[in-house]
């Protein structure tokens, strides 16, 4: 009989969004009311959309930025899947912003590290940020890639055998 357990309700996620919205404005050195700043938020599709949009409203109400957000489809990226399962190949949405700006890449869960990747790929392909960093609401471990979230919401150590649903409601836990 599979078990579940909730990890986050809705409020700690907000909490959670509310919190990596204040460590990016702190690390990246953003006052109140910049008006200089080119700082884009970029959602992984599909899980990194809603949860970009939300970190988009934080920055702009907590600090006034003007925010930047697109989507990201790595489905043509991806290193872990056979190139005939590729349905979508439309990369970066048109809306990224122009050369040399921050760029806040977010999903809803990293495990493996491959997904962030394919995501970089996508960028970078089309665009030259001065910089990018990882936001995620759940990080489960289990790297098969060296890459690291600058901004975490919940740390997870997890089996691989268990399923991390994330949803703007809460994340929740399965276990087999």
């Amino acid at each position: 009989m599979a078990q579940s357990s909730v990890v986050l309700d809705e409020a700690a996620v907000e909490r959670a969004i509310a919190r990596m919205a204040h460590e990016v404005l702190e690390r990246l050195h953003i006052p109140p009311l910049a008006s200089n700043t080119a700082l884009s938020v970029v959602g992984v599709r599909t899980g990194g959309v809603w949860l970009g949009r939300r970190l988009s409203e934080r920055l702009l109400e907590y600090a006034g930025v003007a925010i930047s957000f697109s989507e990201v489809n790595i489905s043509s990226f991806r290193d872990d899947r056979p190139r005939s399962a590729v349905v979508d190949a439309a990369g970066v949405d048109q809306r990224f912003p122009a050369e040399g700006g921050v760029v806040i890449l977010v999903d809803d869960v990293i495990q493996s590290g491959r997904t962030a990747r394919a995501a970089l790929e996508a960028i970078l392909s089309t665009y030259r940020p001065q910089l990018i960093q990882l936001a995620v609401l759940v990080d489960r471990g289990h790297r098969e890639l060296p890459i690291c979230p600058d901004y975490v919401g919940k740390n997870l150590p997890s089996a691989l055998s268990e399923y991390v649903a994330v949803s703007p409601q809460g994340v929740t836990i399965h276990r087999a």
